[in-house]
């Protein structure tokens, strides 16, 4: 059984699957998300998030179509939202709240959201994935010096004059507008060696690094088919060959204690849009 968040991706997702089958976008379900669809046909029970990737040409079309998801749905990326700050998309619902620890004092879109990732070339030879670590992690640590933004809060009595300073650089990172000419950048980079042209393929933004590189092969063909909590959805038409290359033995779950989800929250509410969560609570 889905818990509320979980409904409230499944929603978002049905949304973006109905613009990509529109205009005819391949997707495929990542991640955990492809995990979950083949071993629990749905979500992983502790899971907090919905995965999916899409070959580059396609990821693209499909940023050029934000205005197709309207009312509640918001396509994120750092051209739609100034405040955003990664590579890849979001789609979210407004009506919703979703606050993660560290971009708590962002003024970006916080509803809950799904991640929708580019599938780019890795390299135009096969290699030994972990020496495409340093490439992998490249990207990491442009992420991280673009959270100098985040550093903005609220001038506390107690530490006014820490708190000035702070919003002073974080502002100045941000009108100068540093943060997006680095994902510009970032994107360029991604497009240097095209999809369907490389040997070694991948999510160049993920999480995993160099488990994120993948034989081309994965990806090649029609998508096979899977069931997510009742949905027909898409997955890697190589997907145990993918999920073997990120989990390993995927069939069996992690550990008790392993089963808890990534995502550190600040605020949470499926009935309350962010913009309002925020005002009430003073954030």
């Amino acid at each position: 059984m889905m818990n509320k968040v979980q409904e409230k991706l499944l929603d978002l997702f049905l949304e973006f699957k109905k613009v990509c089958e529109k205009h005819n976008l391949t997707y495929y379900l990542c991640g955990g998300s492809c995990l979950g669809a083949v071993r629990h046909k749905g979500f992983i029970p502790w899971d907090d998030d919905l995965d999916v990737i899409m070959p580059r040409k396609d990821y693209d079309k499909l940023m050029s179509l934000a205005s197709e998801f309207k009312g509640k749905y918001f396509l994120q990326n750092y051209e739609t939202d100034p405040c955003y700050i990664f590579n890849y998309a979001k789609l979210r619902d407004s009506d919703t709240t979703f606050i993660q620890d560290q971009f708590m004092y962002v003024r970006q879109n916080h509803g809950i959201w799904m991640d929708i990732f580019p599938l780019d070339g890795f390299s135009m030879k096969k290699v030994d994935p972990i020496k495409l670590n340093p490439k992998a992690k490249w990207n990491w640590h442009h992420n991280f010096f673009m959270r100098a933004y985040m550093l903005r809060r609220k001038v506390q009595k107690e530490t006014w004059f820490r708190d000035v300073l702070l919003n002073i650089y974080a502002y100045a990172f941000f009108w100068t507008n540093v943060g997006h000419w680095r994902n510009t950048m970032l994107d360029n980079r991604a497009r240097s060696i095209p999809f369907e042209e490389a040997e070694q393929v991948g999510n160049i933004f993920g999480a995993y690094v160099y488990k994120d590189v993948m034989d081309r092969d994965v990806f090649e063909g029609e998508p096979s088919k899977g069931i997510f909590e009742g949905v027909e959805v898409n997955l890697p038409p190589n997907y145990d060959k993918y999920l073997t290359t990120m989990f390993g033995d995927y069939m069996t779950p992690p550990p008790e204690n392993k089963r808890v989800s990534d995502h550190i929250q600040k605020g949470l509410s499926t009935e309350i849009g962010y913009k309002q969560y925020i005002k009430e609570h003073k954030m």
